[in-house]
């Protein structure tokens, strides 16, 4: 306890002694995050055989067949052009200035990215005489929560106005799937993932966390004496479970899939008031 005391009073002393320059900001973010298509392929359909299984379900297979005119059919393929839509990040911001110059700061920010993908099914009319195979395309669709909380150690320039901004960042990421619908002609005709199946925790992922390093770039501009804007580029690799784990598979005998290091974006405007 008497060392935790003195850290904290010496803290102290330096905050008071240096308050010239020590000052603590707070700010506003707003942007855009770009996702990693990899991810979007846990919506396709694909894990687990979900949207196959859907399709060879006796129940399923006979709707689906009235829809397309009392056809059979099977399932071909998955649409490899599957991928994240553009997602809006907001969020705040909290910093320490420790010098003119060096600042700590956390960013707490949340998107909702939405998924876009397709597959295709092969009908089998007896009535055509040609030997052109027909098909019937299908579309699906994702959406997903995410959270994510940066803390960042940046720098900036010195400056009479316009200053860069470098810095460094380690992040904590959440996400969370609200939807996984599966559109044909124009009408949905089941949604893969509903939030009241009691069995989805057990069976297949549908939350998930992980973590990821990157780097800051960008410049800052004062609009006025206590407020500066900031236009930031924040590129970051990380490893999210979108997956069963491996103690999962031995309960349950899913498929394991290794989380990968993977590539994102984010592009941010940001307020900050002193």
């Amino acid at each position: 306890m008497r060392i935790k005391l003195t850290v904290f009073y010496i803290g102290f002393l330096f905050i008071v002694n240096g308050q010239d320059y020590r000052k603590f900001t707070y700010g506003l973010n707003a942007g855009v995050k770009f996702a990693n298509r990899t991810y979007a392929e846990r919506y396709t359909g694909f894990y687990q055989d979900q949207l196959i299984n859907f399709f060879n379900t006796p129940y399923n297979y006979q709707i689906v067949r009235e829809m397309l005119g009392n056809k059979d059919f099977q399932f071909l393929e998955f649409s490899e052009l599957y991928r994240f839509k553009p997602a809006t990040v907001y969020g705040v911001n909290l910093g320490f200035q420790a010098s003119p110059n060096l600042s700590f700061e956390g960013d707490f920010n949340f998107s909702n990215l939405k998924m876009i993908g397709g597959y295709t099914l092969e009908l089998i009319d007896p009535g055509n005489f040609t030997s052109q195979e027909i098909y019937q395309n299908g579309y699906i669709s994702g959406e997903e929560s995410r959270f994510n909380a940066r803390i960042s150690l940046n720098y900036t320039t010195d400056g009479e106005k316009l200053k860069y901004v470098f810095g460094l960042s380690g992040m904590f990421n959440f996400w969370r799937m609200e939807s996984n619908e599966v559109e044909l002609l124009n009408s949905i005709i089941t949604n893969l993932y509903s939030q009241f199946d009691p069995t989805n925790s057990f069976f297949t992922r549908t939350t998930g966390n992980g973590i990821a390093y990157g780097i800051n770039a960008g410049i800052q501009y004062p609009i006025s004496n206590g407020m500066q804007l900031q236009i930031l580029y924040q590129p970051y690799l990380g490893r999210m479970d979108y997956y069963n784990t491996k103690d999962q598979i031995e309960a349950y005998g899913a498929s394991y899939i290794k989380p990968k290091l993977l590539l994102e974006h984010d592009l941010i405007v940001r307020f900050v008031f002193r």
